[in-house]
């Protein structure tokens, strides 16, 4: 039989669910019920993005506790699945999921064994809005292009994973079709994008900087993981990454 995983991208709860996420639920979920209809195995997962900075400044602002702020906004989109009528299998928030933080904790472990991480002093511009660093080249203006506002100026100590070691693993999966991305236009993108050469990537945060909020890095407590990492691996320790290896 054949098993299908369906996932829909993780919202920041920083502010209330649009429509435009809404579409993509929708959308997500025929694509579920069409593989289901065909026979297939199939899960099909969503969630909230809780630990960014974003949603701690707009907790700021609110003038509430940050858990307390990330429940009530990421309720307001874990409700859509009634709302919407969504054949969803799971859904994680990954500030109160308790299966989260091991599954994020066992994949930075991991990474750690194979020698893919270190730490080095980096200064960068980095936008709050992206939860990204940019280039002077990437700022027209010298303002992010996609919110228009000034990136701060940051000058830190982090954890950097070697992306730039999966540089050509990378493109040679692409090209020879075993990772596949449709449609083709995006694969030429893709593609592309990774042929033009690969940094390595800060995935760690100060914790002064985090406000105390996220995923603690393992045996490094002054620092928690980056939100992108962490919140990509939401998708993982549902299905049963690292406690149900044969489930996963």
């Amino acid at each position: 039989m054949s098993r299908t995983f369906v996932t829909a991208s993780i919202p920041y709860v920083n502010a209330e669910p649009h429509v435009g996420y809404a579409l993509e639920l929708v959308q997500s979920d025929v694509l579920a019920r069409h593989r289901r209809r065909r026979g297939e195995e199939v899960r099909f997962q969503a969630g909230t993005d809780d630990n960014s900075l974003k949603n701690v400044r707009a907790a700021e602002r609110a003038g509430v506790p940050t858990q307390v702020f990330v429940d009530r906004v990421g309720g307001r989109f874990r409700d859509l699945t009634g709302a919407l009528d969504l054949s969803l299998d799971d859904f994680i928030a990954t500030s109160s999921d308790p299966r989260h933080r091991p599954g994020v904790e066992a994949l930075w472990r991991a990474c750690a064994e194979r020698g893919d991480l270190y730490r080095k002093a980096y200064a960068g511009r980095y936008c709050v809005g992206c939860e990204a660093y940019y280039t002077e080249t990437e700022l027209p203006g010298g303002r992010c292009p996609e919110h228009g506002t000034v990136p701060e100026v940051v000058e830190e100590e982090n954890w950097f994973f070697r992306l730039s070691t999966y540089e050509e693993p990378l493109a040679e999966l692409i090209r020879t079709g075993r990772l596949r991305i449709v449609p083709k236009t995006r694969r030429r993108e893709v593609l592309a994008f990774v042929e033009s050469g690969l940094d390595d990537l800060s995935v760690s945060r100060s914790v002064a900087r985090a406000h105390g909020w996220g995923v603690p890095v393992p045996d490094d407590p002054g620092q928690v993981v980056y939100v992108w990492f962490d919140a990509l691996a939401n998708y993982l320790p549902a299905p049963g990454y690292p406690t149900d290896p044969a489930g996963f």
